[in-house]
């Protein structure tokens, strides 16, 4: 659709904002713009090029077989820790698949000069805009990612934009080179422009090194009640299988960590085995771990509760229960559900 769009339907445009985020393979939430957050989700890389399916993998009628969680690609892994409405009760992707199309095509979204071509149909938004760097992907021309950040800023609220950051900067990140310090010259350079603003507010709370839109969440919930920020992704090696493991957020000096549930740890009995077997390896050398999911990123009091508790339960330092107790709490919630505007 984006090569049409670009060569045929509006020549010499450039793929832009959530539509150049998504063949990007930054993180947007599922609701924007008629599902391509969704479709973003699950886009993968293969030769090169970033593809964005038009359609999902879904669970065949007369079929039972449900593949392993570790089988899935990763990308399946952060949409579900993400609380895609689609992942709700986890990836559904069986064999032999059977296609779910999506029944209103997403919008997407063109930049163009000053003065030029302004309509391109119903499901297309082209922006008029002065010339910004662009970055090539197979045969399409789209934005800079650092750009494509700009863009999508205008369009999301805070935290959705701190997690579109945070992917870009990832553990795996899609650009290798990405940087929080390039990202912020780029906002600093398009000072004036529209977004730029909103993109150097997100930066103040974005952070390098996480793995899904879930442990962003996380941190921003924790940061709010007035926990200190943990380490993300810390290294620990299990006493049982010698391997490397990556807790989600750390507190390492104290042996506390947060570890989020995303939907594809409950895929299938056997991957909560393996998940159960993981904490109490970790539980058996001194690891006190929390777990908490999407419904705690939304009502908070409970894990936050938890967490001050183990806190005073190693003699650490921890914030009052009254910034997250009553009305603080609903105040902390985060719901998962598109914003009243979209």
């Amino acid at each position: 659709m984006c090569e049409v769009l670009q060569q045929k339907v509006v020549p010499g445009a450039v793929i832009s904002h959530t539509t150049a985020a998504a063949l990007l393979g930054i993180a947007l939430p599922w609701w924007v713009d008629r599902g391509i957050g969704v479709l973003a989700g699950v886009s993968y890389e293969e030769g090169g090029r970033r593809t964005v399916p038009s359609t999902l993998p879904t669970r065949s009628e007369d079929s039972s077989e449900v593949l392993d969680a570790e089988d899935l690609p990763p990308a399946w892994h952060r949409r579900a820790e993400s609380g895609l409405p689609v992942l709700r009760s986890g990836p559904r992707f069986g064999r032999p698949p059977t296609e779910r199309h999506l029944v209103t095509p997403p919008l997407l979204h063109c930049r163009v000069d000053p003065g030029n071509q302004r309509a391109a149909g119903p499901n297309v938004v082209v922006h008029r805009t002065s010339p910004r760097t662009r970055f090539r992907v197979g045969d399409i021309e789209l934005s800079h990612p650092y750009i494509a950040l700009l863009e999508i800023a205008t369009l999301l609220e805070h935290d959705e934009i701190v997690i579109a950051i945070d992917s870009l900067v990832s553990r795996d990140p899609p650009l290798r080179d990405a940087s929080l310090e390039k990202i912020r010259e780029t906002a600093e350079i398009f000072g004036a422009v529209w977004g730029a603003r909103a993109l150097r507010d997100a930066l103040g709370d974005a952070r390098a090194n996480t793995d899904s839109p879930g442990e962003t969440r996380t941190r921003l919930l924790l940061q709010r009640a007035g926990f200190p920020e943990p380490v993300l992704n810390h290294p620990v090696r299990d006493p049982d299988t010698n391997r490397l493991r990556y807790l989600d957020l750390a507190y390492p000096e104290l042996g506390i960590a947060l570890e989020y549930d995303g939907d594809y740890h409950r895929l299938t009995t056997e991957q909560k085995r393996k998940d159960q077997g993981r904490l109490d390896s970790l539980h058996s050398v001194g690891w006190n771990i929390r777990m908490l999911n999407a419904e705690d990123i939304k009502q908070p009091e409970r894990v936050l509760d938890a967490l001050h508790r183990t806190f005073v339960s190693v003699g650490a330092p921890t914030p009052p229960t009254s910034n997250w107790s009553g009305s603080a709490g609903k105040r902390l919630g985060r719901s998962l559900r598109p914003p009243k505007s979209a």
